[in-house]
């Protein structure tokens, strides 16, 4: 599967007072063509180690998938996979039996992508108290840009309000990407790439701001670039963690996985010392997990983003230009998945890393060594 450029999102940006250059950068996989052209970030990987291994193909779990992304594990073992374009929440057994959570289709976006082939539906799952969450992105529509529950039919139901074009800026989401429980508002935060930011939303589907992300420069780009939070985890210490992709053009060495803590308790972490970079010096991360020790590994997108949308089937430049998963230890960064295609979701066990692959329609698997 590729996707490109939204026909509506020129329209739609400029309704939701959002720039078109986000919008461009986040729907509807989160990353997709952008119409000005830029010159390629040269950058080295000065002090990031590759482990032995790290370029060792993976076991496949499951394939054949249309865009998968968000994983999570349920209490039984089982891995649930958000496939967003084909619009399922996939259950697979650790005998890699299959089955769809609902017996039709969820929540999706408008036709997207080149002559309206294509769907962006769940992105994100989250188990909270026996239950089942998942979040739908983008924003075309009036069932998309909404967190839901699955129930007992089995079927779904909107948790948050509805988005549109038109709704006020306050209580709703923009495009949101990723979910982590977060007991510290009675319910989630969730990173939200259409507005550069946090938000806390509790069990009513109440939305609130809870880190607003401002733009930055770098030496060699005049325009400022765009945070866009993606990945979203819950580490050891209580602190939400969350990866940067960073808005076009995706410069080398500067996304950021962010620590971020409510110090003071007053429900939002936007006062000074509440938000601090935590790994620095990434490109294109899209997603973050930590394993049961407290290691975080970290998901690259590609290794040049800008060509792989540039022309041609998105897919064949994905693989051309694949991305990586790398731990870091506290102290340094190491490969530990080389040439993996377009990952845009992980989760690691106690052994064992998944990696869900993009445009390759596969989740794959990896030992934790």
């Amino acid at each position: 599967m590729f996707i490109t450029m939204n026909p509506y999102l020129e329209l739609v940006a400029r309704n939701l007072r959002l720039s078109a250059c986000r919008i461009a950068t986040i729907a509807p996989l989160l990353i997709v063509a952008a119409a000005v052209a830029c010159a390629n970030d040269s950058a080295d990987d000065d002090g990031i180690v590759v482990e032995v291994g790290a370029a060792d193909a993976g076991i496949i779990v499951i394939e054949g998938l249309t865009s998968p992304r968000g994983l999570a594990l349920d209490k039984d073992g089982n891995l649930l996979i958000a496939e967003t374009g084909g619009g399922r929440l996939l259950e697979v057994t650790p005998d890699r039996d299959v089955r769809s959570l609902t017996t039709k289709r969820l929540p999706h976006s408008l036709s997207t992508g080149p002559a309206g082939a294509y769907r962006a539906g769940p992105s994100a799952i989250s188990l909270l108290d026996g239950e089942v969450f998942f979040i739908v992105g983008e924003f075309l529509g009036s069932q998309s840009a909404r967190l839901y529950r699955i129930t007992d039919e089995p079927g779904y139901e909107p948790v948050t309000p509805a988005t549109d074009a038109f709704s006020p800026t306050e209580n709703r989401f923009s495009n949101p990407y990723d979910i982590v429980n977060a007991p510290e508002v009675d319910g989630w935060i969730v990173s939200d790439p259409g507005g550069n930011s946090l938000l806390a939303v509790d069990r009513d589907g109440n939305i609130q701001d809870y880190v607003v992300f401002q733009n930055f420069g770098t030496p060699k780009h005049e325009v400022p670039v765009e945070m866009v939070p993606t990945g979203i985890a819950r580490g050891a210490d209580g602190a939400v963690y969350v990866g940067s992709l960073t808005g076009f053009p995706y410069p080398r060495g500067e996304a950021v996985v962010w620590r971020v803590k409510d110090l003071n308790g007053d429900g939002d972490a936007m006062d000074e010392g509440e938000v601090e970079p935590f790994v620095t010096g990434l490109t294109t991360i899209t997603d973050i997990t930590f394993g049961l020790d407290g290691t975080l590994f970290i998901a690259e997108f590609s290794s040049d983003a800008k060509t792989v949308f540039e022309e041609g089937d998105f897919s064949e430049n994905a693989s051309a230009y694949p991305g990586r998963v790398l731990r870091w230890n506290g102290s340094q960064l190491a490969v530990v998945a080389d040439n993996v295609v377009s990952p845009t979701g992980i989760l690691a066990t106690e052994s064992t890393l998944y990696i869900s692959e993009e445009y390759t329609g596969r989740v794959s698997e990896r030992p934790i060594k």
